[in-house]
């Protein structure tokens, strides 16, 4: 495989990619060459396996990334941008220049482009101007043209834009996107399963750093502009006479919607010209099947097809927008059935999306349902009714990010706090349990021996937390009294710490709210009174063993020098730690510290 980049004057360098065949072969017969198209998350780099087997197979193979996509940016179009006012139009002329380079000195009837997802749109759009591009024409799974979908589309871009992401990354838009289009897939863990039942081809997908990017407003405003011109021709335009053309969809594709999209597409492509139409679903795929090559022998088909030993058969109930909606809605909102909400019951959808992300995907239906029923004409009423939505809308996206934000982080935590062998369980105001790790079970077996306490775990449990809070002994420093700080102690020695976060204090007038922490680390080699000592100042004030050593020592009198002479460490790594122990104890000089440690836990023990 070779690469080059393409200057343009009007954007970025295009990365170009061709896997030339034999020279002595090319040299015996005549070129046969054949562009491969890319989609929305991915790129030419992603498509090695299907080059290689079209190369094997005699065919001079090129590719390339348009613009905003995969190593075609620069700093005015990025990652997943193009601009708000022609960056279809440019994208649409980037795909001519690499059909220029890939097809020159080619024969019109040697001519092949296979194009995927967005790359069919402006390939359409391309043949207005050169109706004789090349004789076969592969569209995988190319969005439909269903005017209500392009028009939803757009008015949301374009109110997306007016609230300021015309061009930064909009989670918020790729997000429902995917929602809406995986809405069918009874398996979807990620957004990106729409393009696969592989998850590790997912996997990689969303991992490559030139793949699945977060586009700008700008960007879904041009491709959904591009859907809706791509499949829009002047009366009496045709390609040219004998050119031929194959739609390919996944099993379970949301875009062709098992077939149920593909009768208008046929009968558009009839309208314009192209002679022989052919549509062939391939079990097992989704909308990338393109990258599955190795799998379902996506070369093979398109090459049986060019060479005419293979006309795919097969009809399909043709399904209109606004049904498609009704069934979907139904199976989501249950009761409330298809018809029209109001703007206040639409709110409450919003919300209800915190927890049941599937009522966003609702709404778009609903609204993409009334597209359907009123036509075309209503683009700036649907886009009315959007942005009087979206402060609502949007508020209730970035609270269900938060919260899963906030559910992934206790997640982490706990897992943290598990490997530190620290045992945390939540109090009510009342002192009683309401929830416990694994490891803080594990810590009162150590504390309390076996043939003291009750059988059962759960009660055994409730039982010894009451003994350690009836064992607390308060601190006498005014700032841990405030946070009611107290040592647990249990036969003579320290084995925890309980106190009351500021974090909890809204929570811990609710009943049975979350208002205090136990925070228990007994071990089974928690001998001497230095190591309980250390033990302590980390459970307290949450410092590292080392951070503890040094803030011991700080507190014993010693200076940085003799610290660090004794720790055998530099006396800058000393400050280092110390200052990290002033942050987490809240004190600003070695003196405070000193203050808070001894009139502490350590205070206590000595």
């Amino acid at each position: 495989m070779e690469t080059e980049y393409l200057p343009r004057l009007n954007g970025p360098p295009l990365l170009y990619r061709r896997w030339r065949t034999d020279p002595a072969t090319r040299a015996a017969r005549q070129r046969k060459a054949v562009f491969l198209g890319h989609s929305q998350p991915t790129h030419s780099g992603m498509l090695e396996d299907l080059a290689v087997s079209f190369r094997a197979a005699g065919w001079e193979t090129y590719s390339g990334d348009v613009r905003g996509h995969g190593l075609s940016t620069d700093a005015a179009t990025p990652l997943g941008h193009l601009a708000v006012e022609d960056g279809w139009a440019h994208a649409v002329d980037d795909m001519r220049h690499f059909y220029e380079r890939s097809f020159e000195g080619v024969a019109w009837e040697n001519r092949l482009a296979v194009v995927p997802n967005i790359t069919a749109l402006m390939t359409l759009d391309l043949l207005k101007t050169w109706p004789d591009l090349a004789k076969n024409i592969v569209l995988i799974s190319p969005p439909p043209n269903q005017a209500a979908l392009a028009l939803f589309g757009k008015a949301f871009a374009q109110v997306r834009i007016r609230l300021g992401h015309a061009d930064r990354p909009d989670e918020q838009a790729l997000h429902h996107l995917y929602a809406f289009l995986g809405a069918h897939l009874k398996d979807r863990r990620h957004p990106a399963d729409v393009m696969s039942a592989d998850r590790e081809l997912i996997q990689k997908v969303v991992t490559d750093p030139l793949g699945w990017p977060v586009p700008t407003s700008a960007y879904w405003y041009n491709i959904f502009s591009g859907m809706s011109s791509s499949w829009k021709w002047p009366k009496g335009l045709q390609v040219k006479p004998g050119t031929r053309c194959l739609v390919l969809f996944g099993g379970e594709d949301a875009m062709m919607r098992d077939g149920g999209f593909l009768p208008p597409i046929e009968r558009f492509l009839a309208r314009i010209g192209v002679s022989d139409v052919a549509s062939a679903r391939v079990p097992g795929g989704r909308s990338a099947l393109f990258l599955e090559e190795r799998k379902l022998g996506i070369s093979a088909r398109v090459l049986a097809w060019a060479g005419e030993t293979w006309q795919p058969e097969g009809t399909y109930d043709e399904i209109d927008v606004a049904e498609l909606a009704s069934d979907l809605i139904a199976g989501i909102a249950g009761a409330r059935g298809d018809g029209r909400l109001k703007p206040e019951e639409l709110v409450e959808l919003c919300y209800n999306a915190v927890d049941d992300e599937s009522r966003w995907t609702e709404i778009i239906y609903r609204m993409i349902y009334e597209a359907e029923r009123s036509g075309a004409d209503n683009e700036e009423a649907l886009q009315s009714r959007i942005a009087e939505l979206m402060p609502h809308w949007e508020r209730a996206f970035n609270l269900n990010q938060q919260v899963m934000m906030s559910a992934t982080l206790g997640v982490i935590l706990q897992t943290v706090v598990d490997r530190l062998q620290i045992g945390v369980a939540i109090l009510d105001k009342d002192q009683r349990l309401l929830h416990r790790n694994p490891t803080f079970d594990a810590a009162v077996r150590k504390i309390f021996h076996e043939s003291e306490t009750p059988a059962d775990e759960d009660t055994f449990v409730d039982w010894s937390t009451q003994r350690l809070m009836s064992n607390r002994i308060p601190q006498r420093d005014r700032s841990a009294r405030a946070h009611g700080e107290a040592i647990v102690v249990y036969e003579g020695a320290p084995v925890g710490y309980h106190f009351h976060p500021d974090v909890l204090k809204q929570t811990s007038v609710q009943r049975e709210g979350p208002a205090s922490i136990l925070v228990l680390r007994a071990e089974d080699d928690r001998t001497g009174k230095e190591d309980s000592r250390r033990l302590l100042i980390e459970l307290a004030y949450g410092l590292t063993g080392k951070e503890a050593e040094i803030a011991l020592l700080v507190a014993a009198g010693k200076s940085l020098d003799a610290i660090a002479d004794e720790l055998d460490i530099l006396v800058s790594t000393v400050r280092g730690h110390l200052k990290k122990s002033f942050q987490k104890m809240g004190v600003h000089s070695q003196s405070e510290l000193a203050s808070r440690i001894m009139s502490g836990p350590v205070g206590w023990l000595k």
